[in-house]
């Protein structure tokens, strides 16, 4: 090959990188609950040949997508200035998930944050806090992003509405505020007594609340509900206050027997009750 000619080649080579490049750099990648999302408000166009590239960057065939499946979960969607897909980039799920679980769900603070419709954010809140506990996902940072909101919420709305909370409204601020530390339960208590005087709240949660609270000051617990974990993996009874009565006050609370609960953590409570 002559010399003109191997210039020729590595220019069209050069070209054809180059294009490939600013072609990516003009795509903007979105997830997938903004990729559905967009379908579900007619403001994406998605063409039947939209290719799908694995980590490595390979095209992948249509039976290696249907293996893939699951990670189109945690795929970047591609797409132009226009909302076109150009196309789909699989990428390690696991790494993936926590980013999504640590990315703050309040871009603007609390000017992103409306009191009368609230159900979305305190779900997303709940999700967060279950599944970085079945998944030991950064737990610590999870925990203070979610408290941040709960506390964004309260400070602009006050506790929800029922309207406005949904079905996992209160249990999102409960839980947010429970696996906080001890200065904050003390402080938000009384907004969660509050709310359970006026049914918006279990008697249970806030009696695990309250055993929680008198565990932090080194206090013997009032129903029974916080147990703790040896050193070697047994657990034990945190002590308790008048445990031949404990019952009655679990009854009150809408709680069963304490010796049905310890069973959960191989115990046994045996204390004869009063009548």
């Amino acid at each position: 090959m002559r010399w003109n000619q191997l210039i020729v080649v590595f220019c069209i080579s050069v070209i054809a990188l180059s294009c490939k490049t600013n072609l990516d750099e003009d795509l903007i990648a979105i997830s997938y609950e903004e990729m559905v999302e967009m379908i579900s408000n007619n403001d994406i166009s998605i063409p039947k040949d939209v290719p799908y590239y694995n980590l490595e960057g390979k095209k992948l065939s249509v039976k290696e997508r249907t293996a893939f499946a699951n990670d189109l979960l945690y795929a970047d969607w591609m797409i132009n200035n226009d909302s076109v897909l150009i196309k789909v980039q699989l990428q390690d799920s696991e790494k993936v998930r926590i980013a999504q679980k640590t990315t703050p769900l309040l871009k603007n603070g609390s000017k992103d944050i409306d009191c009368k419709n609230l159900s979305d954010l305190l779900k997303s809140v709940y999700v967060r806090d279950q599944d970085a506990r079945a998944d030991n996902l950064k737990i610590d940072e999870i925990d203070e992003n979610n408290l941040t909101i709960v506390e964004q919420v309260l400070a602009k709305c006050g506790m929800p509405s029922k309207e406005s909370a949904g079905e996992l409204g209160y249990s999102a601020i409960w839980l947010v505020i429970q696996h906080a530390n001890s200065e904050k339960r003390k402080q938000y208590f009384p907004l969660l007594f509050e709310a359970s005087k006026n049914g918006l709240l279990e008697k249970q949660d806030i009696a695990l609340m309250q055993d929680r609270m008198l565990m932090d000051d080194d206090k013997p617990q009032i129903y029974g509900s916080q147990v703790m974990m040896n050193n070697d993996g047994t657990y034990e009874l945190y002590k308790l206050q008048s445990p031949s009565s404990v019952d009655a006050r679990r009854k009150e609370m809408g709680m069963g027997p304490l010796k049905d609960y310890v069973i959960f953590f191989d115990l046994k409570f045996n204390v004869a009750q009063k009548d």
